[in-house]
């Protein structure tokens, strides 16, 4: 309710005139009329006066009542507080998903990538116009192991299993091949 009707509400409880209310005031009928219509307010001194001639607080009289601020600012928190919990569930939301993404993509990438299985090396050689083939492999399960070593040179003097590199069994075998006078591409 608006100060205008509460003044109006609480002069007719007393039975009292504009006039009337007016001279206890100490202000004109008109002043009295205008607070009721709303065309103007007491000022804070003279609204002190109207509670007392009324008897209520001047809380009541301005319809200043604390309980409906408060439920207004309560409310206003736990709007606010919803807000910031929904924000901060749909944050964490996105974290988890955006960790799980990366952790599958990561996983993903290691598990359906195409690792090889050995490496195989082979080198041509000419020795006295005779053609020789050399193939090495190495599957990467074994660590400084050669797994097979092929060739249809029998007088090559090199064994294969002393070696743990391909590159250091290939280098010796062309260094033999050289020292038995041939050569490799």
């Amino acid at each position: 309710m608006e100060l205008g009707n509460k003044i109006l509400e609480y002069r007719k409880q007393l039975n009292l005139s504009q006039e009337q209310l007016a001279e206890k005031m100490g202000v004109a009928r008109q002043t009295i009329s205008k607070w009721e219509l709303g065309e103007t307010a007491p000022d804070i001194n003279q609204a002190k006066k109207l509670s007392k001639i009324f008897n209520v607080s001047v809380d009541s009289l301005i319809n200043n009542n604390l309980d409906d601020i408060l439920i207004k600012k309560v409310s206003k928190v736990e709007k606010t507080t919803n807000i910031v919990i929904n924000v901060l569930k749909i944050t964490l939301l996105l974290v988890v998903i955006t960790i799980v993404s990366l952790l599958f993509i990561t996983w993903s990438r290691e598990y359906f990538a195409a690792k090889p299985v050995g490496e195989m090396q082979s080198i041509e050689c000419t020795i006295a116009g005779n053609k020789y083939t050399y193939e090495v492999k190495d599957n990467y399960g074994t660590e400084a192991v050669i797994d097979s070593f092929i060739t249809n040179d029998k007088e090559l003097k090199i064994n294969y299993k002393d070696y743990g590199k391909i590159e250091w069994l290939i280098e010796d075998i062309k260094k033999e091949v050289i020292s038995r006078g041939g050569n490799c591409n």
